[in-house]
């Protein structure tokens, strides 16, 4: 069993008040086994949120308690802020959150690393909690079924495939000091995150067990949050990365997924309001918005039909969007322009916001996605290949059709007062591969060239 530490921690916690009133190896063992666990559990929050270090992450105190001792935590804590590891956050409501924790500037720049576990005491409580916290989660259903369908997976041996995409080239210039490297610092949180879920689940190949898969150290403790969002670590794990993934009897995976997503359940919902208070002034906009619903065009009208939005770059357009959706109303240039596209939708939004906060829309959202896709991936039968991941299904070729046919139904099911048997659903869904292709796997691309060369009887240079 590993977790995960900073680099050079343990010559730190040497110098520290706590560590040398301890009289035996054993307990300072246990003190460095602490300190590892909370430092772990911050950078695993980090991975399972997909947020940069130096960001705060919340760690319930009961959790604490749990695994470091009603007496002790706090002793942990302390040692940790003290050495200027961790920063806590005196911000904390005990109905509404637990308090949050941050790794240092000077912890960020010495680098995480994974490490053993050293103290026997530890071991034995870790492996006891882990064997408890197994038996809670497989008992539920779906969680049962993403633990089981996570260790049907494998990761291609490609390494350099997601390598060139996230660390920048070197970029030199001429500097009065000579050539000097100016290109974009290193994401460290980046490339620690992608490492994380690439080396380690390098292991996933050999792994058949559920239980192995839930106590390995890249792994967290799925769970389900109120909305009935459900995080897990394929569904954490970064798009480059998931495109190294197959099946183990090496089925490509693919992935069936609403278009435009989060405009796509707000339409729905919006539209399922309006229909239950129906007035001639909304026809115009409500026929709009089921067009644009079933011909997955959301973001392009948006798009073509603004000043402020067109030509915008699609990442940047759908953050631009997105951020009308579910942040705080204020009169910004971008929600002027949706109030003028969609003038009753937006009055609905924003009272919704006015009434409960703009994090409600949101809640709305993720419980409509849950509605749909959660109760989706409940059907698929045990033996066939799936996995959730938010607003999409992953699944493998044979079965998108199936997929895809169900998430229909579900809309249907849902909003049948909004969507008629006469409406075409195939534009609201998207099938698209996520894995890499065999030929597109570095080294048959070598074998390829290599093939080629020979063929041809020259020499050229493979990159």
């Amino acid at each position: 069993m590993n977790q995960y530490s900073i680099r050079g921690f343990p010559d730190l916690l040497i110098t520290s008040t706590q560590f040398n009133k301890l009289k035996t190896r054993e307990k300072k063992l246990l003190l460095l086994d602490r300190c590892n666990w909370f430092i772990s559990s911050i950078i695993k929050e980090h991975i399972k949120l997909n947020v940069p270090y130096g960001r705060y992450v919340n760690l319930h105190s009961q959790i604490l308690k749990k695994y470091l001792g009603d007496r002790t935590y706090k002793d942990v804590q302390m040692c940790l802020i003290g050495l200027g590891i961790i920063i806590e956050n005196p911000k904390y409501s005990t109905s509404k959150f637990s308090k949050s924790f941050s790794l240092t500037p000077k912890a960020i720049k010495l680098d995480t690393e994974e490490t053993h576990i050293y103290s026997k005491k530890f071991n034995s409580r870790l492996k006891t909690l882990s064997e408890v916290n197994f038996r809670e989660t497989y008992t539920h259903p779906i969680l049962k079924k993403i633990l089981d369908n996570t260790v049907k997976l494998l990761v291609v041996e490609e390494p350099f495939y997601y390598v060139e995409h996230i660390i920048p080239q070197s970029i030199y210039a001429e500097t009065e000091d000579g050539l000097r490297d100016i290109s974009e610092e290193v994401n460290r949180f980046k490339v620690d995150r992608y490492d994380a879920y690439y080396n380690s689940f390098y292991a996933l190949n050999e792994i058949t067990d559920p239980e192995l898969l839930f106590n390995s150290s890249i792994n967290y403790r799925p769970s389900i949050i109120k909305s009935g969002r459900i995080y897990h670590t394929i569904a954490s794990m970064p798009k480059l990365i998931r495109e190294c993934l197959r099946t183990k009897s090496n089925e490509l995976i693919w992935e069936v997924d609403m278009t435009s997503a989060q405009p796509s359940i707000i339409f729905l919902e919006w539209l399922n309001y309006a229909k239950k208070n129906y007035n001639s002034s909304l026809k115009s906009e409500y026929d709009l918005c089921l067009k644009l619903l079933l011909d997955g065009g959301i973001y392009k009208y948006i798009e073509e039909s603004s000043d402020f939005f067109k030509g915008l770059e699609y990442k940047k357009l759908k953050q631009s969007i997105l951020a009308v959706i579910n942040a705080e109303n204020k009169p910004t240039k971008q929600n002027k322009e949706l109030s003028r596209l969609f003038p009753n939708l937006m009055l609905w939004l924003n009272a919704i916001k006015r009434k409960s906060g703009y994090k409600k829309v949101s809640f709305i959202g993720q419980k409509a996605e849950t509605n749909i896709f959660v109760e989706v991936y409940k059907k698929m039968p045990e033996e066939k290949f799936a996995l959730i991941i938010h607003d999409c299904i992953l699944t493998v070729e044979v079965d998108v059709l199936l997929v895809k046919t169900l998430l229909q139904n579900r809309v249907r099911e849902l909003y049948k007062d909004i969507i008629l048997p006469k409406h075409n659903l195939e534009k609201l869904f998207k099938t698209e591969l996520v894995s890499i292709t065999d030929d597109r796997l570095a080294k048959n691309q070598r074998d390829v060239f290599l093939k080629q060369q020979y063929e041809d009887g020259t020499e050229k240079e493979f990159s």
